[in-house]
């Protein structure tokens, strides 16, 4: 209603100016009605101009819509609209035959006042139709690439499209999903040096960004205004989004998705991550237990934590034979052929090299590793390592790399077995859960937030961190117990659709958000119908 008041405010203005400031032909105005209405509407001038300003009125106080200091709101728009008024008389005196009109400038400022009553009360029995002012949020992430974390604000933030944006440091098929899920979207790309600052950087490279990390903070503090709340979704979102929403006087919630350790951050950013977490964080929402632990144990404090794991759209729709046939035949995948998915990014800590590993011992066994090198160049080159070793004997032709897709139901559907085999704790574990929605047995490393996933021997398997030998056996007592596998799958996926839900996850990050919200300390505008609108 916001957006939509707004766009529709610009054309009653451009329409006005326009009747009102039209040229002259001859000495008279040319009338954009005929004669005898024209004539009509000069014998009730007062009145017409008094609905108009009425309707301009509403549509300006639907279009700033403001949830607090109303008197001060009701007096901008009044002083504004009849300000413009006043300028629009005093120009049309240079029409022939027109002056001042003192009578228009009293109408058009009764109108704007019943206008403005009627706004309020337009907007209070919108919000009391919904159950309450609900926040608007704007969502920071810093990437345009699509990762664990970002798939799980793509879910929150098309939940919540209608009353919030995400604002993206970067481009790429994350801001295309957003679009595609009608999400307000907004991109303050970062320079090719600044993108490239990863989690072990140190303080010389970020000195040199320092310039260009102000100005982002500055612009994200101007775009915040706009909202009630700054969700910051990443770590390295949070220290430009915390300055920025300090600056906007906004508050914010920090959805932590990383384990805070000197596997993952360098000091500095640690340093960096924690500060602004302490300094700027309202309310932090951490994927795992393991996650907040390490958030405290590094020195994170905050009134409000919460753990809310990620969530899933559950469905029972499963992928065709048509489907799987045409993805074998794609990746040339021979059919029937004992398959391995491993599915995440392409990176050293992910650990496929481990699965490299495992597989030389489990000669019939193939491997499809669904993801790609998507930030490093340390990365790019793990994953030039990887194809080159599943080029060689004995793996040659039974490793096949599927890239970076989005659609990745059809992926899960065609493995007989999901592989995590991350060599360091993990936050959360996404793949962990795809897989046991999409009912297979999952083997992953005992650490981190993967541990609170599955419970060994019931839902999964555990094996060791960087254990080639243990991932080896764990695979093969999948591959020759055929009941095991089926009871791992079974109990999995009713566990996973019970404790991951979309709906139950979004409902408490809604209730963090809702939380945080200063309308929940502060006389919420559904209470407020007795306001004195005007000084």
């Amino acid at each position: 209603m916001k957006r939509l008041a707004r766009i529709l405010l610009a054309l009653l203005i451009l329409a006005g100016l326009w009747l009102a400031l039209k040229p002259t032909l001859g000495h008279r105005r040319i009338p954009f009605l005929p004669l005898q209405w024209s004539q009509y509407l000069d014998l009730v001038d007062f009145w017409f101009n008094f609905g108009a300003f009425m309707i301009l009125a509403v549509v300006a106080w639907l279009a700033i819509s403001p949830a607090k200091h109303l008197r001060h709101a009701a007096a901008l728009v009044l002083s504004a609209i009849t300000a413009g008024n006043v300028l629009v008389e005093q120009v049309q005196r240079g029409i022939p035959g027109r002056a001042m009109d003192l009578a228009d400038v009293l109408a058009g400022f009764i109108g704007t006042l019943l206008g403005i009553a009627i706004g309020f009360a337009i907007q209070l029995y919108a919000i009391r139709k919904r159950g309450g002012s609900k926040p608007q949020v704007l969502f920071v992430d810093q990437t345009g690439r699509l990762g664990g974390a970002e798939l799980m604000l793509l879910d929150i933030a098309a939940a919540r499209a209608a009353d919030s944006a995400v604002l993206l440091f970067q481009d790429g098929e994350f801001r295309e999903a957003l679009d595609e899920a009608s999400v307000e979207t907004h991109v303050l790309a970062l320079g090719e040096k600044a993108a490239a600052v990863d989690k072990q950087a140190g303080l010389r490279r970020i000195f040199h960004i320092v310039p260009e990390l102000i100005e982002r903070v500055l612009q994200t503090a101007m775009l915040a205004r706009e909202f009630d709340l700054v969700y910051a979704n990443t770590a390295k979102a949070l220290v430009l989004a915390g300055p920025a929403a300090f600056l906007a006087r906004r508050r914010l919630v920090f959805h932590l998705h990383d384990i805070i350790s000197d596997s993952h951050f360098s000091t500095m950013n640690r340093f960096a991550l924690i500060g602004s977490a302490n300094a700027f964080a309202h309310a932090v929402i951490a994927n795992s237990e393991a996650t907040q632990q390490a958030f405290l144990a590094a020195g994170g404090r905050c009134a409000q934590l919460a753990v809310v794991p990620n969530g899933f759209k559950i469905t029972d729709t499963r992928s065709s034979e048509t489907v799987l046939h045409d993805l074998r035949k794609h990746l040339d995948l021979p059919e029937g052929a004992w398959t391995v998915l491993m599915a995440g990014r392409l990176t050293p800590w992910k650990g496929q090299h481990v699965l490299l590993k495992a597989l030389q011992e489990l000669p019939d066994a193939h491997a499809i590793f669904l993801g790609d090198a998507l930030f490093t160049e340390e990365d790019r080159q793990y994953a030039r390592e990887l194809r080159e070793t599943a080029s060689q004997a004995p793996l040659e032709r039974r490793v096949h790399f599927a890239g970076f897709r989005k659609d990745t139901a059809a992926f899960f559907d065609l493995a007989d077995v999901v592989v995590h085999a991350s060599v360091i704790a993990e936050p959360f574990g996404r793949v962990i859960v795809e897989g046991m929605l999409a009912g297979k047995p999952v083997i992953a490393t005992r650490a981190g937030g993967a541990a609170e996933i599955l419970t060994h021997e019931q839902t999964g398997l555990f094996v060791s961190p960087n254990h080639a030998q243990e991932l080896a056996a764990a695979l093969r007592r999948l591959h020759d117990d055929h009941s095991l596998a089926h009871h791992l799958a079974t109990t999995g996926r009713h566990t996973a659709r019970e404790a991951y839900s979309l709906d139950a996850v979004r409902s408490k990050i809604e209730h963090v958000i809702e939380r945080c919200h200063p309308a929940a300390e502060e006389t919420s505008l559904s209470h407020l119908h007795h306001a004195e609108l005007v000084p």
